[in-house]
């Protein structure tokens, strides 16, 4: 009995990304490659790469697809584990670009710039400045990954 052919050849984008949090399945496709914001800085991931598991930051994920479109997503921490042929990401938040409330970006951006200021003269608990400062950036990366700035 001839073996099993595979009628869906991938020669480029065999790539499967999966960005998982706690709540749900936000992205699932074949891509070309991903491009995440780790701890120790910009990592860019395609098919075949060294298994790797690593910390991610607060940061952009910009993701190619195999027509060569983007999408970019917002990842607000979490994992990244590279197995050859699947990247998941497990992250304690992430959102899609055009699913992102830019109104509510906003009053956080504003409220986390508040805090800062309002820590800054209180001189206050360290993890008061750390809060504001991780509010700051995830409010700053929302607005980016949406293409707005932030005024």
């Amino acid at each position: 009995m001839p073996a099993a052919v595979r009628t869906d050849k991938r020669t480029r984008g065999d790539l499967r990304c999966l960005v998982l949090t706690p709540r749900k399945n936000v992205f699932d496709e074949f891509i070309e490659s991903a491009t995440l914001t780790t701890l120790d800085g910009e990592l860019e991931v395609f098919a075949r790469f060294e298994p790797t598991i690593s910390p991610l930051a607060v940061g952009v994920m910009l993701v190619r697809g195999n027509d060569g479109s983007t999408v970019s997503l917002a990842i607000h921490g979490g994992y990244m584990d590279m197995n050859g042929k699947t990247l998941v990401i497990l992250a304690d938040s992430a959102e899609i670009g055009d699913g992102i409330d830019v109104e509510r970006a906003r009053r956080a951006l504003a409220r986390a710039k508040a805090l800062l200021a309002g820590v800054a003269s209180d001189k206050a608990a360290k993890a008061d400045l750390d809060r504001a400062r991780l509010a700051l950036l995830r409010a700053l990366t929302r607005l980016r990954v949406a293409g707005e700035t932030a005024d």
